[in-house]
């Protein structure tokens, strides 16, 4: 394995019951990468996310993490290297925003004791992600936009080295989306995370991430960098609608308009 490859997928394949989801995924990720999944709703994008996490196995092939592969670690050991944020806002206890973020250093934890730098990690995970003015907050008073903050918070509290996101700009407006997929960027460009996440807003991949998995009914259509994967012909075929691709003249940034149906 190259010494900076921290993640390989190998011919994955994945079933619920008997209907197969995920078919033949094969590609790896560099320290310090931005890949954004992209494709149609239920395209197998999440049930991937989850067998990266190791919480569904694969039908058929492997997830390899640091060239190991990633069940061989005991949970807590798997959770200081990857975290997740899921589509789900809800969570379980009347718990404070400061209180739930400090659950994020839980793999860190000894048996009688925190962490060196649990405080700091939790500073800093509020201020990325701009939840310090409600840190006091019950998490279930907050907005959907807040939840969502305080659960990538809680994530990069963590500091493991692996951010697996599902949608996480889901629930935010259009400022927050970009302060913090910009926040996450800066992570990775500083190698200390890399970055999976699920997308659908294709100008906000374009603007952000590295490389692209294209992915259409289970199977992967292409993977690579944004402007070699993400083209009028691929959007048509993994969406079935027509998009105009186009390049802002002074940033060079690629912007993508769905065209409107002739119906």
């Amino acid at each position: 394995m190259e010494s900076n490859v921290v993640l390989q997928i190998h011919n994955v394949s994945f079933a619920y019951e008997r209907a197969l989801v995920l078919k033949n995924i094969s590609f790896s990720i560099r320290q310090g990468e931005f890949v954004a999944l992209i494709g149609p709703n239920g395209s197998g994008k999440t049930t991937l996310l989850k067998i990266i996490l190791g919480t569904l196995i694969p039908r058929e092939g492997e997830i390899r993490l640091d060239g190991k592969p990633v069940l061989s670690y005991p949970p807590k050991e798997r959770a200081k290297k990857m975290s997740y944020v899921s589509q789900q806002l809800s969570a379980g206890f009347p718990l404070t925003v400061q209180e739930l973020v400090s659950l994020g250093r839980y793999p860190h934890e000894g048996r009688f004791s925190q962490a060196a730098g649990d405080t700091q990690a939790v500073e800093e995970a509020l201020r990325l992600t701009d939840s310090l003015p409600f840190r006091e907050r019950k998490f279930t008073a907050l907005s959907g936009g807040e939840k969502q903050k305080v659960l990538i918070a809680r994530a990069l509290a963590q500091t493991s080295y692996l951010l697996l996101l599902d949608e996480p700009t889901v629930h935010l407006d259009l400022y927050f989306q970009l302060q913090i997929l910009n926040s996450l960027t800066r992570l990775c460009s500083e190698g200390r995370s890399t970055v999976v996440a699920v997308l659908h807003d294709l100008n906000l991949v374009s603007l952000f991430a590295d490389k692209v998995l294209l992915l259409k009914s289970g199977e992967p259509i292409a993977f690579g960098k944004v402007e070699e994967v993400m083209n009028e012909r691929s959007m048509r075929d993994a969406f079935g609608v027509e998009v105009a691709v186009s390049r802002d003249s002074q940033s060079g940034a690629v912007y993508y308009l769905p065209r409107r149906p002739q119906s």
